[in-house]
């Protein structure tokens, strides 16, 4: 099974680069290339000193901030450079923090963490600020429902062989506390959109906020548990419930800090998309 996810993840990343280099051609400068070095160096930095969680004894679980200098890679050198960059992460963070076996759909996560920033900010994708922010409440919205949804309709998990029957009184907790979780994420998003909203001409805070709310439904919600499940067997209610607890924090701040480092560069005039 796990070689067959395997196969399938390396396909993904053959076909998402075919396309994002045929949209986005590679420009290089020995400028661009510095700075792009010490993002990368600095994810792979925090990913050292990253808080790493066991489940079910796996080191499964990671809290920090590795992802956000990626996402700054895509926000201001695009599509190409956010594909690059994360398989050179994925393969320099394998040797700084070896977890075991490499399998090749954390190296799609990598991919899509820089790539999602890359084109929602690319000149070819127009979007508003006010529909960037409905889309991201819509975005969070729309996963607590179908996640909602899947608890309500599955009646057991399978893990380690044993059958765990999910009981009315575990549905009612996961789902107050998942409705209460998102909420906070939705409440939060609201205010850090308005608070930033005087730098729109720089980077918009609004698409800033959606890039961050994708990356973490997608990879964080989404992708990761479905990998630690092939792998470990670990149950992926489980583990969603723990990412979101994870993700109430994290969001708000990875909104904070990614868009402080954007206003920067921007200030500073260190990158050129175009060069």
């Amino acid at each position: 099974m796990a070689l067959t996810y395997q196969i399938i993840a390396v396909a993904a990343i053959i076909i998402i680069g075919f396309f994002v280099f045929r949209m986005d051609k590679l420009h290089v400068t020995g400028e661009k290339l510095a700075i792009i070095a010490m993002f990368i160096a600095l994810s792979v930095a925090l990913q050292f000193f990253s808080l790493m969680i066991p489940l079910f004894g796996f080191p499964s679980m990671r809290i920090g901030f590795s992802q956000l200098p990626l996402m700054v890679i895509g926000v201001l050198f695009g599509p190409s450079w956010a594909f690059l960059s994360g398989i050179v992460q994925d393969f320099l963070g394998l040797i700084v923090t070896p977890t075991g076996f490499p399998f090749f759909g954390f190296t799609l996560n990598k991919i899509i963490i820089g790539l999602i920033p890359a084109l929602l900010f690319s000149k070819k994708i127009k979007w508003t600020p006010k529909v960037a922010y409905i889309v991201s409440q819509g975005i969070l919205l729309s996963f607590l429902l179908g996640a909602l949804a899947y608890l309500w309709l599955t009646p057991s998990i399978v893990t380690n062989g044993e059958v765990i029957e999910i009981t009315m009184t575990i549905k009612l907790v996961f789902s107050t506390g998942s409705v209460l979780l998102i909420g906070a994420m939705m409440f939060f998003l609201k205010l850090l959109t308005e608070k930033y909203k005087k730098y729109e001409n720089d980077f918009s805070i609004s698409i800033w906020a959606m890039s961050v709310v994708l990356v973490e439904v997608i990879v964080q919600l989404m992708l990761t548990p479905l990998w630690l499940a092939i792998m470990y067997d670990i149950p992926i209610w489980i583990s969603f419930l723990l990412r979101v607890v994870k993700a109430t924090i994290m969001v708000p701040l990875t909104i904070i800090i990614g868009y402080g480092i954007l206003i920067l560069m921007s200030r500073l005039r260190l990158f050129n998309r175009k060069a």
